[in-house]
């Protein structure tokens, strides 16, 4: 109880001392013709000091501190008429000192329900020290580990199954290196499809997201052996998305959403690779102008070249107008109206693939292109 009596009494002295100047009145800053009274004395002063080294003569003194003395005489401020300090009303007053009495209360009424008051400080350095500890335990753990392994058979289960704990291990601390190196090891003793998938999935993540070569054995050997592993059969897929081949990605994924329970976490983050897959199939399949139809166009004489062209732009058109959403087939489509010269088209087309592909390092560039002249 005195606890909170001290911490009351100096939340309101806390209060009290911000709202201090509000309550006693507000002293107004003086004149501005006390300012300059003060600094003509000054300068009064310092000819007095450059007459008595020499740097001015007793006339030359004499006239600069006339000029000097008529500028103080006029710069003199008038006795105030007002108060010196604008007081504040007392309704205020007792206004404001109610305010410091009520908000420390009002803060201990918010706090008290909700709040721990009997949680422990726990400040940063503490908090430092702890993980340090935890990250020296767990060295030395897997110290220990690997020490035993040492003095194992080098195939056998026992060995493997330690390589697997340290994969797993220094997986979840974020050490990918260690974790990929424990999981080779592990699976070159037995190959195990939960583990193989872990690999892979590391892997992956130490390669910004891109499914490796290495990693895609590992996982077509998991699916193999485990068909129905969703992880497998996810990362797969998005190995084909990746590699280009929308139809297999596609595929995959609608095998995946199959496997997967109805309330599964990652439905949602399927359903956009799903999108995503889609789009680029129909980018691919767009019956537009890609870059090998241009440069094969180039070769034409102007008259066919333009015909061509011009049929090939004026379908993409036409097929985006049913498509809108197609975030691809509008980037191809600005691309093929710039290398025309229809700025404005190009320009319209242009805006719609940036509201569709927003920050994408492609539109920017034909934006710049385009500000370019082609």
């Amino acid at each position: 109880m005195i606890d909170w009596i001290v911490l009351g009494a100096a939340t309101f002295t806390a209060v009290l001392l911000v709202l201090w100047p509000a309550i006693r009145g507000v002293r107004p800053p003086p004149p501005r013709e006390a300012h300059d009274a003060a600094l003509y004395r000054a300068q009064l002063a310092e000819l007095d000091r450059d007459r008595a080294e020499g740097r001015l003569s007793d006339r030359e003194h004499r006239d600069a501190v006339l000029e000097v003395q008529r500028r103080l005489l006029a710069a003199v401020p008038a006795p105030p008429e007002t108060p010196a300090k604008a007081e504040t009303p007392a309704a205020a007053r007792w206004l404001i000192g109610g305010i410091a009495a009520v908000l420390p209360a009002l803060a201990l009424a918010l706090y008290l329900p909700r709040g721990m008051p009997g949680m422990p400080a726990f400040p940063h350095a503490e908090v430092q020290a702890v993980r340090q500890a935890e990250r020296a335990e767990t060295d030395a753990l897997l110290a220990q580990v690997r020490a035993r392994i040492a003095t194992l058979p080098p195939d056998s289960e026992d060995a493997r199954r330690g390589w697997a704990l340290i994969a797993n291990v220094e997986r979840r601390r974020g050490n990918a290196a260690g974790a990929v190196e424990a999981g080779r090891r592990a699976l070159a003793i037995r190959f195990e499809p939960g583990l193989a998938i872990d690999l892979a999935e590391t892997l992956a993540i130490a390669s910004d997201g891109r499914v490796t070569a290495e990693a895609r054995r590992l996982l077509e050997r998991a699916r193999a052996a485990a068909p129905d592993d969703v992880r497998a059969r996810y990362y797969l897929a998005l190995a084909d998305l990746q590699a280009g081949d929308t139809e297999a990605a596609i595929a995959g994924f609608r095998a995946v959403e199959r496997l997967s329970p109805p309330d599964a976490s990652w439905r949602p983050m399927l359903a956009e690779r799903i999108a995503e897959a889609e789009t680029r199939a129909r980018a691919q399949a767009a019956p537009g102008p890609t870059a090998e139809q241009m440069a094969a166009a180039a070769e034409l004489p102007p008259d066919q070249r333009a015909a061509m062209i011009e049929g090939m732009v004026t379908r993409l058109a036409e097929r985006l107008r049913e498509t809108p959403n197609d975030a691809e087939g509008w980037l191809r489509l600005a691309r093929a109206y710039r290398v025309m010269g229809r700025t404005t088209d190009a320009r319209a087309a242009l805006n719609r693939a940036a509201e569709l592909l927003p920050d994408d390092p492609r539109v920017v560039a034909e934006k710049m292109a385009l500000g370019a002249g082609g």
